[in-house]
């Protein structure tokens, strides 16, 4: 009768992410956050400049989130589509015909997520998964620093003009600009 009473006591688990974690490093595995933690709503466009590699990109964005979801409408230089990618609790999707089969819109919204979302709500997440996340302010510029133990993973500048987003392990940063 106890065992009875104690398991119907017992808050029933979570459902299961309808994402892929993703692999901030080899080791730790984020899941992502709710739409419901980002710091402020967005619908903007966005040139993104970038580098992974050796290779160089440039690309615009126009970007919606609130609350209930994201969505990035990309484009090259001649305004022609590059893609979809839309994000919301229930699901996850990319849309291209330019972006290999391979490629995980998990890892971008993680990306979108590093930058926009609430550091609070990202400090406990990283936190469960291993990773620290560090804010500091110098003087209008908010820096946010991941690491896994001392080693710096990804750092984030922001300003009113821009976001400078480098990843330190996986080699790659882009600058998004006129986003604010």
């Amino acid at each position: 009768m106890l065992l009875f009473i104690s398991c119907a006591a017992m808050p029933p688990p979570p459902p299961p992410s309808p994402y892929a974690p993703v692999y901030v490093t080899n080791r730790a595995k984020f899941s992502l956050l709710s739409p419901a933690h980002l710091e402020t709503p967005l619908d903007r466009p966005q040139q993104i400049t970038g580098t992974y590699g050796n290779q160089e990109f440039v690309m615009q964005a126009w970007v919606s989130a609130d609350e209930y979801g994201v969505t990035m409408s990309l484009f090259n230089g001649f305004g022609a589509s590059l893609g979809e990618l839309s994000f919301t609790e229930t699901g996850i999707s990319l849309v291209s015909g330019v972006f290999p089969a391979s490629a995980k819109p998990e890892y971008i919204i993680a990306d979108f997520q590093f930058c926009f979302y609430r550091a609070d709500a990202l400090s406990h997440a990283l936190k469960s998964c291993g990773l620290t996340l560090e804010t500091r302010r110098n003087g209008q510029t908010e820096i946010r620093t991941i690491r896994e133990r001392k080693e710096k993973i990804v750092e984030i500048e922001k300003t009113s003009e821009m976001i400078r987003y480098t990843n330190h392990l996986r080699k790659y940063a882009y600058t998004l600009e006129g986003v604010f």
